[in-house]
Formats: C-alpha cells, sequence, structure tokens
C-alpha cells in the first residue's frame, strides 16, 4: 500500500465512518435519493434480514429501499472499524442494533413492536470523484431478541 501519513489515514477512515451514519440516518429518514447517492453506480447491497439476495447497481437499491412498506426505524450503528487496504479502498465491520414501528402516523413515541435485531454490516469502500463510498454493504443478523 502506498505510505499515507496519520492525517490522511485519519481523514479517510472518519469519511468511511461518516458513510455508515449518514447511511443509518437517511435510511430512518427514508431518504430513498441520499442512500443512493452513498453507493457507487455498481455497488452491492445485502440486508440483513435478506443477505443471500444482494441488489446490484446505485439505482436497484434506491428503488428497493423507495418500495418498501412505511415504518418508523431506528438503525443504531456502533462499534465500527474501517482498515484502510490503499490510499482509495478501505473496508470495515459495524454492529447494528435495529428496532422499528409499523404505527407512522401517531405522535411520538411510539411503541416499537417486538423484536430487536442484532446484526452487522461488513462493507468496502472507494473513494471516487465524489469522495468516498460504499462499493460493498453486505448485512447479517447475529441475534434477535
Amino acid at each position: 500500500m502506498a505510505e499515507m501519513n496519520s492525517s490522511e489515514r485519519m481523514a479517510a477512515e472518519w469519511a468511511c465512518e461518516r458513510l455508515v451514519r449518514q447511511f443509518a440516518m437517511l435510511n430512518d429518514e427514508r431518504d430513498h435519493e441520499g442512500i443512493a447517492a452513498l453507493f457507487t453506480q455498481d455497488a452491492a447491497f445485502a440486508r440483513p434480514f435478506d443477505p443471500d439476495n444482494p441488489i446490484i447497481g446505485n439505482d436497484n437499491i434506491m428503488v428497493m429501499f423507495r418500495d418498501r412498506p412505511p415504518r418508523l426505524s431506528r438503525h443504531i450503528m456502533t462499534n465500527t472499524v474501517i482498515d484502510l487496504v490503499s490510499p482509495t479502498e478501505a473496508r470495515g465491520r459495524t454492529y447494528l442494533l435495529f428496532v422499528s414501528s409499523t404505527d407512522t402516523e401517531s405522535p411520538r413515541p411510539v411503541k416499537a413492536e417486538p423484536g430487536v435485531h442484532l446484526g452487522q454490516y461488513d462493507d468496502t469502500f472507494v473513494l471516487t470523484e465524489a469522495g468516498w463510498r460504499f462499493q460493498k454493504r453486505l448485512g447479517s443478523l447475529s441475534l434477535t431478541v
């Protein structure tokens, strides 16, 4: 790997971690176009609830998010660790805690549906002309409560 100084390495790791947080917030806000903008055009995305069927392509990812039934959700991302592979590629893992409700109309707070889901995302990030983007975001579940 080409040498990066510590400031360059930290900036790249921070940019990738920011994508992880943006993904969670945009997902909870149902901002489908915003989510799609976080991915490369040829990206692969697998939902934690359907890890064996990744969606390929930025446009298809946007459509999948857009066409889901509405729900109030919170994706809590934690324990993110990013490792740079090169100055233009990184890999990372983030743990996920997910709670939701189909009640999207009542005043907040609403009661969450039974079931808390814990899983992870394994990510590949690449540096593009527009900045760091997800090239792969593959989710899986580990526990449900």
